[in-house]
Formats: structure tokens, sequence, C-alpha cells
């Protein structure tokens, strides 16, 4: 968050500095401005190598950064009630004198934080690399005129898997068919259980279709809302409904129905427990997608078939998987095969790992000194342990550029598998100062590009 607290801090500056005003204090804010702007121009150029000689100075920045404004902030509030002569029950010489105290005492405080600063802007200055010892402006990045076929590369790999599934679903028999598909995290469960949602011939074999996340944390009421939401296609919150009450509705609406529901990532069988009875077997070749985690979740929820076991992608699968999300309809430079494909090795056969190494190639240079700097820290970051999903996401996090890190870091507040309109997560970004002003553009317009920039490097899905 070190480029977020100089972003928030440089725009508070921004609001005060006057080039009229002649303050005693506005020198000193001045440069402490122009430290901050320096501090942010060497983040948006910093290549992703410095990513280690910036970790010990980043929590440094973050702390005097959060420091400076504090104080500035605090002054201001104070000046304001001072101007405005509420003195109430003390006498005006006293008020004065308390005010002064309390000035005296912050700017020895802020100017320790401004200390800090410049100590930090000397590093900065030593630990340049000799192509950034240049005006420091942000450059633009050659992948902006990239393409990619992600709707291609998504399928890579799941062909098979596809044609198993759908075989379970088109049984001839009419009772209700559970199929449950498990398989480590990451390895595509739900991408598979998408596709099946969203393809047009399944869809027409069925009534209604519902899908509902179940998640870790499992909400009863909530799932019941999200079941009833689908059903009758509505956008809004339902009201404060009594969980038998939501039960009842959906037992109701799927009575007379031939329906497919997908209920998605399934941590422990008691939620499916709760829920199995709404679903209502009337002999129509109706059918529930279960997808889990758990071998004895998929095995208890199952009922006329075998779980299916959905496993790691085969190396070929896997090449083509990342040399689509890097390089599309484009063909991968020779002198980058052999190295893309040692990378691939350390992804394990996870498709989500390789869509994530996938998304960092993408938008990174596209040089053989870069892909091995990445092969090497992959080697290191990524080892058996969650499959490495955490530690891969780590990695790419370090490697995002500075303006887009707090915006990543904030999606943190949201619940697990939610979803959420685009302009309401731009606009918690420009409320929380996260977008760095562009004269030529709004807030709001900055925000929908680093949201693009999100979703390219797949840190972000789209419904």
């Amino acid at each position: 968050m070190a480029y977020a607290s100089l972003l928030s801090l440089n725009q508070t500056l921004d609001q005060i500095l006057h080039p009229h005003d002649q303050t005693e204090q506005q020198p000193i804010l001045k440069s402490l401005y122009e430290q901050v702007s320096f501090l942010l121009s060497f983040l948006d150029v910093s290549s992703p190598q410095n990513t280690n000689k910036l970790r010990g100075l980043e929590g440094r920045i973050r702390d005097a950064a959060y420091e400076a404004e504090d104080i500035i902030e605090s002054s201001m509030s104070n000046q304001i009630v001072s101007e405005s002569g509420s003195h109430e029950d003390r006498t005006e010489s006293h008020m004065s004198n308390q005010i002064v105290s309390e000035w005296d005492q912050k700017f020895e405080r802020l100017q320790k934080a401004i200390q800090e600063i410049h100590s930090i802007s000397d590093e900065v200055v030593k630990m340049r690399e000799p192509n950034e010892l240049q005006v420091l402006q942000p450059s633009n990045s050659s992948s902006k005129s990239r393409s990619t076929n992600k709707s291609k590369s998504v399928m890579v790999g799941l062909a098979y898997n596809l044609m198993e599934i759908k075989k379970l679903l088109t049984k001839s028999h009419s009772k209700l068919e559970v199929v449950s598909i498990f398989g480590i995290g990451g390895i595509g469960k739900t991408t598979l259980a998408r596709i099946i949602y969203n393809d047009s011939l399944i869809a027409s074999d069925f009534d209604i279709r519902v899908w509902v996340t179940v998640s870790q944390e499992y909400r009863e009421q909530e799932v019941l809302k999200g079941l009833l939401n689908s059903l009758r296609g509505l956008n809004h919150e339902l009201g404060e409904e009594s969980i038998e009450k939501l039960a009842e509705n959906v037992f109701k609406i799927l009575k007379d129905k031939r329906y497919l529901i997908i209920i998605d990532d399934v941590w422990e069988i008691e939620p499916w427990n709760r829920v199995k009875s709404l679903f209502p077997d009337i002999n129509n070749r109706s059918r529930i997608i279960l997808t889990t985690r758990q071998p004895r979740e998929a095995e208890l929820a199952s009922r006329l078939c075998d779980p299916y076991h959905m496993r790691s992608l085969a190396d070929e699968d896997g090449w083509k998987l990342l040399r689509g999300r890097v390089f599309g309809e484009e063909r991968c430079p020779p002198q980058l095969d052999d190295i893309g494909k040692m990378i691939l090795h350390h992804c394990k056969g996870l498709p989500l790992s390789v869509v994530l190494i996938g998304g960092l190639l993408y938008k990174s240079e596209r040089t053989v000194s870069y892909w091995h700097y990445v092969l090497s820290n992959i080697r290191s970051e990524i080892t058996d342990r969650d499959y490495g999903i955490l530690d891969s996401v780590s990695f790419i996090y370090s490697q995002l550029p500075h303006h887009l890190r707090a915006c990543i870091l904030y999606m943190g507040v949201l619940p697990e598998d939610y979803e959420f309109r685009r302009s309401k997560l731009t606009k918690l970004w420009v409320a929380n100062r996260f977008i760095k002003p562009d004269r030529s553009k709004s807030l709001e317009e900055v925000a929908e590009e680093y949201l693009k920039d999100l979703v390219d490097r797949n840190l972000i899905l789209v419904r």
C-alpha cells in the first residue's frame, strides 16, 4: 500500500497548496509535495526486478506518508475550528495557546515524517537503474496493442471433460441425477461447469437453469436467496424472508419444471444435505451439477453415478493454454519456446496457475532475460503446498505496477465468490484515492483503465 499512501498524501497536498499562499508552512509543504511526486514517479516506472530492493522501503514509505497526511489533515481541521470562533467554555487566550502548543507538537512530528521521506528519496536515487536516470515519466507498455483470444484458450484441456459430463447429463433415465465434479483448487471445476451452463444445446434441454455458489463460509439464507433470485430472474435483493419461506418458494417454482442446477464450490456435505430436499424429483430428467474439492463430499452427494475426478493438464494442453494466453493467435518466438515450457513445468498442470502466469507474461516484456527472471522466481515461489496457488498469486502481485496493487488488495474486503458491478468497484477505488489523476481523463475513466488492466492479467473474472 506504499503507492496508495503516497497518492493520497499527494492529493491532499495538491488540494491545500496555493501559488499565492505565503504562509510559514508553505515552503515546507511544497518541498514535501516535490518529494512525494518524485517517489510516485519512481514507483510508476520501476521495473518488476526492483521488487526485492523496494520491499524494505515500502513499509517505511507507507508509514511516513500516512503520518504526514494525518498531521496535515488534523491541523487543517483544527484551523477550521479555530477560525469558526467556536471557543465555548474556554477563554480566547487559553484556546489560542492550546492550538499553538498542539501545532508545535504536530510540526515536530511532521518534520520527522518529512525527513524520513527525504531519506527514502535519497535511497531510491541510489537504487535506480541507468535507464531510469532520465526524467521520471510512466512508460506506456507495448502490451496495450496486443490482443489475445481468451474464448478459445479457455477450452484448452477441457474438451474431454466436457464430453464426459455431457454424457452424464444426457443419460436416458428419468430420475433426478446429481453429477459431482471434484478436484484440487484451480483445476477448472467452475470453468467447466460454467461452459456447460452456457452451452446452448444443454440449455435447450431444460425449462430452467440456476447457478448458486456455496463457498467455504456457508450462509444458508444467502444461498437460498441466490437460488430464488436466479429462478425468478430478479436483479434486486429480496426482503428479509425466513429460511423456511425462502425454501418453500424455491420448491414451488421447481416442482413442475425440468431444471439444471449448478451448485458451485461446496466445501462440506452439510450445506448439500440442507438444500437437497428443495429439489423435487418428478422423473423428468432434471439434473444437478455439484463442484467440490473434496472426494468424500462428491461421493456422498452423487446418487446414480460415480463422481467425476478432474485431473491436471497434460503438458501439451498446458502449453497450448499458456501460449494462447500470452500470444493469442500469434506464434511464440523461437527464443522463448524452451523457457516458456520450463515455466509451464512449474505450474504443475494446474490451469489456474497457467492462466495467472499467462496474464503476467502477456503484460510484460517479451524478452529472454525477463522470462528467465520469471522462471527463477517461480522455482522458489511455487511449491507443493496448495499446489503453489497462493505463492503464485504472491509472486504475480509483486510484479504488478504499483498503481494497481492497492486496487487488487482492496478487493479482499469483498466476500468470497462475490459478484459486483463494475461501476461500483471503480467508484470505491476513486473514493479511496487509489486512482492517480490524469488531466485528460476523469478519475472514473482512469479507474476503468485500471480495471481492464487487471482483467487482462486474469486477476479479475468478467461475467
